[in-house]
This record gives C-alpha cells, structure tokens and sequence, in this order.
C-alpha cells in the first residue's frame, strides 16, 4: 500500500512539469534554445569585450624578416557561416586553414606594412599574409574572431559604405566596426558604397537594367553573365548602346567615390586605406576603357591600396598598389586544395615552405599517393589535384586481386572527374576506368571508351522545358519589381502581370518541348552512391540505387590494383567564377573495397566507413551541430 502511495507521488510530480509529450518537446527544445543563446552571448562576448591583444611580428627578428624579397600572400574569405553555405566557409574550414597557415610559418601584415613595403622600401616578413574578409557581414566577425585570436592574425574586415548606417542586424553598422578597430585583431576596408548591378540581361537576353543587391539574388536563378558592377560601365539600353555621356558617367562614378568618403569619416572619422573594386578582375578598373580612367582617377584620390583582381595570391614588388590580387577562399576548398592553389602561386624557391595535410595515418597507410596530394578524415578521403593536373592513390596490396566490388559515395564537385580504376598495372592509365563528370558516367578499358551514360537518365532527373522556364523567369522579375515598387499601385500593378504570366501555358517536356538544361556551376557538388561489380568479364555499376550498367562485358582478365584518381575538367566552359579553377578535389566518402575471389570468402581490403563508437560520436555530432545551426538560422 505504501509503494502503491509512494509511486502515485511520484507520477503527481511527474505530472507537475510533463503532463504530455509536447511538454516533453517542448522543454528539450527550450534547453536547447538556452544553450544557443549562451553560445551566441559568449561569441559576442568575446568579438567586443575580448582581452586578448594582437601582438605583431618582430620586425627586427631575422628568422621572421630575413631582408630578402618574397612579397606576400593575400587571401580573402567572402564570409563565415557556421556551418557553412554555397557562397560562405564554414567555421570548421576557418579553423583549419588558419591554424595550418600559423603552422607553416605565416605572419599576417597590416595595411600599413605592405604600403611601406611599395612605397619605402619596407622588408615584409619572409612568410607574409595580408588577410581580408569581404561585405562586411555580422556573422563573418562572430564567427572568425575567436579564430584571429587563437593564432595571433590580424584580418581586415571590408564593408559597403551604404550598409553602415542601415537597421540590418545582418550587416556590420559604424559602431560594430568601430569597437573591431579598437579590439585590435581587425583593421577596416571597402568594397565601395553599394553593391549594384547595371546592364543586366536575364539568360533568354531580356533587358533588366539597373538593380540593387536584393533586386539581384531575387532574380540571380534566370540570370546568365549579362550583367555588369555599377562603376564598371556606362549605363546601356537594351541594344548595349551608352546611354549617358562621357561626362554624365563621369559624374555618376565620382559622386559614388564621394559617398564613400562622406559615410566612412562620418562613421569611422577616416577613410579605410583599402578598397575593393567590384567586380573588376579585367587589366583595367572597369570594362571599358574611359570608365576605367574615372575609377583610376578616383581610388588614387582616396585610397592607398586595391585589390583589383582574384584568383592569385602571390603579390610582388612590381605590382601596381592600386592593381593587387587575392585568392578568394570557396566554400568547397578542403584545407589542400588552399594550399595547393598557394603553392602554385609561389616562386619556386618557396614552394618547399608549403606542408600538405595528410590526415589520419591509420587510413593513410593503406595507400600510396602517386600524383597531387590526399587527405583522409573520418570517411572521407579528399584527393587533390596538381594545378590543370591530376590526383592519384593506389591500394597497396591490390594488384593480387582480380574480381572486386566497390561501393562508394563521390561527393565532389561536378566539374572534374572522379574516377575508380580497378585491373590497374604499371602505368598509371591502364586498367578499367569508371569516371564521374559533370552528370555523366564514362566507362573506359586500355584508353578506349566501352559505355557512356546519361545519369541524369539513371536517376530520373526531370527538367522543365525552355518555354516553362522563360515563363517562370518573367514572373520572378515581375514579383522583384513588385516587392521594390515605389508605391502601392506599382506594386499592385505588378503583382498583376506577374499572375497572368503564372496562368500562361506552356510546352513542357512531356508535351515535346525543349528540356531546360542548366550549365553546372563550379561549387555544385554531387552525390553519386556507386556500387561497382568487376567479375571475370562483366562489369555491373548502380548508381544511387538504380542500375546505371548491365553486363558490360570487359577484355582486361589480369589481377591490377584498384586505384582512385581525381582530374582538372579539361572542357573549357564559361561558369559563373571569373577564372577557373584550376586544381580539383574528388570526394570519396564510406568507401568500402572487397575482393570477390573465386571459391573464396570475400576478402575486405579497405573499408572507409564508421564502425561501433566512431559511428556513435560521428552521428551524435552530426545531430548536435545540425541543431545548433537551426537555431542560430531561425532564432
């Protein structure tokens, strides 16, 4: 009776705080919510009330400053995402590059250091980074400040003028970049006044005009690269005829230059020394060879240094102070292929100063890296080309080994080929070869092609038509113009057409029009799970669950090793990024490679995939991080 009394009491209790599970849901989720703000406090925290204190490098030590010449390393991050998005570096790559770049010897350089260094004369320190943060947004800072402290780097943070004074919690105000200043890790520069576009077409050659940033990523998905910064050009009508005079453009750049330097000595009291002109990369600072002059006129006027191009890190001392270069680190990069990228900018009296990260050696071991550089975390083996070149790794131990299967999932990039060489001799090239590119499988044997397949077709991509495409592009411009419309008749005025365009019919694909068919863009990456069966002379291939080669009959009998290989796309295709790049890293994830011997127990001869307690705490942290990162995307 008692018991029976004492569990009663306890279940009241219990009712006390959960009476149902929604309040279960709901106080694991406020726990939670509590632990995202605490972290978001203590970041904060430390970007604006950190005690720590950059100190910068002795000039006066030899082992730092030699006196000999070998310029310096500019590298620049668009921005910090925690977890990481198409355009932003997650705060795990961050940490990673950062920290090798302390490790290899880099000291990072002020503003002020390298203008001494064109105009006085002023040793830089053997290994110098100048190291930069684009558009000026919150979350970089949050994100990169504990970063800068933890290796002792000074970063300039770059900002739109116009974006100083706006009520955007997304963007850095004055006063955020005020207190950077005086925390001592950061040192302010521009990307101008405004991010702006003119002369912009969408990809079916309709004329958009001008648009302002937000105007732009409404309508980015229907644009192609008909379109044009607001100080590269005279403004254009839809036949891209000038559409104001040499002095009217003229007049138009130099008020934007006297903006700036209006907001930044009201905001900071100073005018940044650097400036980044968008989006030059050209020889010029404009697309055409007037304006260019009027920007040239202009930066001389108010600034010290630009970064006019990207693409290369290596600044020297013949370069132009107002035409600089940095290499603009993207999101998809692991930390080698930053430093192969590195490495293929330097002298080649430096090259020896770049260390390559290896990974976990346990794995590491059951290969022999025969061409470019790999990398081995947790289930995933990340292999790097050598510039416009090739990666490979061979099995050690595989060439004993005829029939094999092979299941991996390839998540690198479309543009590049990731290949699974099994049968392999001596050379590098024999062998069969099963390469992945772009959305194509292409099977090979001794050099020559023996099957191609669409895996569009294998995994049923549907795609819409042309027609379909142009409707939905004219609606999105219609729904921009509404949502930025002057008034409330516009607005509505808009809303209208772009409903009866949303009525129109149109051909679709099913009805025999013209599939819509996007180019592939340089940061998109696949997800091909690949199930390979090489038996005597047949070669079976699934991809992601659908059979993609049935009995493809092969006349390579001989025992060869199975080796991986990743290679630079060799088809010159205009993408999205000004300048290719040229180094490419294949993924290779839950890799997993079985001997199939006749009469013999299948034999594993690698297995990449997470077993037991590493399984446990890699889906544990997957879980915890992707729960993090919801909160802070919607609190």
């Amino acid at each position: 009776m008692e018991e029976q009394k004492t569990e009663q009491k306890m279940e009241q209790k219990k009712r006390m705080f959960f009476e149902t599970k929604t309040d279960i849901v709901v106080f694991i989720r406020s726990l939670a919510e509590l632990a995202v703000l605490i972290l978001l406090a203590v970041v904060l925290l430390r970007l604006f009330l950190t005690t720590d204190k950059y100190v910068s490098y002795d000039a006066y030590d030899e082992n730092v400053v030699s006196g000999d010449d070998h310029g310096f390393l500019c590298v620049s991050y668009l921005g910090i995402d925690r977890a990481g998005t198409d355009t932003l570096v997650s705060t795990q790559q961050l940490d990673q590059q950062l920290r090798v770049l302390k490790e290899l010897g880099y000291v990072t350089v002020s503003q002020q250091d390298v203008i001494d260094y064109y105009e006085k004369g002023k040793p830089l320190p053997d290994q110098a980074l100048f190291l930069v943060f684009e558009d000026g947004r919150t979350d970089t800072a949050l994100f990169s400040q504990p970063f800068l402290e933890k290796n002792n780097f000074l970063a300039t943070m770059c900002s739109y003028g116009a974006n100083l004074e706006t009520r955007d919690s997304k963007k850095l105000s004055s006063k955020d970049l005020a207190k950077m200043d005086k925390s001592g890790f950061w040192e302010s520069g521009t990307n101008g006044y405004r991010l702006s576009y003119i002369n912009v077409f969408d990809r079916y050659g309709r004329f958009l005009g001008e648009m302002d940033s937000q105007e732009y990523n409404a309508v980015k998905a229907y644009l192609g690269r008909e379109y044009n910064h607001y100080l590269m050009d005279y403004y254009r009508d839809e036949n891209y005829m000038p559409i104001e005079t040499y002095e009217e453009m003229r007049e138009r750049i130099s008020y934007d230059y006297t903006l700036m330097e209006k907001t930044y000595r009201k905001a900071l009291g100073y005018v940044p020394k650097l400036y980044i002109l968008m989006h030059s990369n050209t020889d010029m600072f404009g697309n055409n060879r007037r304006v260019s002059e009027v920007n040239r006129e202009n930066m001389e006027n108010l600034f010290s240094l630009n970064i006019n191009r990207e693409g290369y890190a290596l600044n020297t001392v013949d370069a132009d102070m107002m035409d600089l270069t940095r290499l603009q680190v993207q999101p998809y990069w692991s930390v080698n292929h930053l430093l192969m990228r590195i490495w293929d900018d330097l002298e080649d009296a430096d090259k020896d100063r770049i260390r390559f990260v290896q990974g976990d050696e346990t794995r590491s071991d059951f290969w022999t890296t025969d061409l470019g550089v790999s990398e081995f975390v947790k289930d995933r083996i990340y292999l790097v080309t050598l510039p416009d070149g090739r990666g490979i790794l061979t099995l050690k131990g595989s060439d004993a080994y005829r029939d094999i299967r092979a299941e991996v999932s390839l998540t690198g990039n479309y543009c590049g080929d990731q290949t699974i060489l099994l049968r392999g001799g001596e050379n590098l090239d024999d062998g069969i070869r099963i390469t992945f590119r772009l959305k194509e499988m292409i099977v090979t044997e001794e050099g020559k092609e023996i099957a191609r397949v669409d895996l569009d077709e294998v995994t049923g991509m549907q795609y819409e038509s042309i027609e379909e495409d142009q409707k939905d592009s004219l609606a999105k411009e219609y729904e921009m113009r509404s949502d930025g419309a002057r008034n409330w008749e516009e607005s509505m005025a808009y809303s209208m057409e772009q409903r009866e365009i949303e009525k129109q019919d149109a051909v679709s694909v099913a009805d025999g029009g013209e599939p819509y068919i996007p180019i592939v863009e340089a940061h998109e990456h696949g997800e091909w799970k690949v199930v390979i069966s090489l038996k005597e002379d047949r070669l079976d291939i699934s991809v992601n669950g659908e059979k993609a080669l049935q009995d493809c009959r092969v006349r390579t009998q001989t025992a060869g090793v199975v080796r991986l290989e990743a290679a630079v796309l060799t088809e010159e295709e205009y993408r999205q990024r000004n300048i290719t790049d040229d180094v490419y890293e294949g993924r290779y994830e839950d890799l997993k490679i079985t001997s199939l011997a006749e009469g013999e127990s299948e034999t594993v001869l690698y297995d990449d995939s997470l077993h037991g307690t590493e399984k446990a705490e890699n889906t544990v942290g997957i879980w915890w991080n992707g729960l993090i990162n919801w909160f802070v995307d919607n609190l």
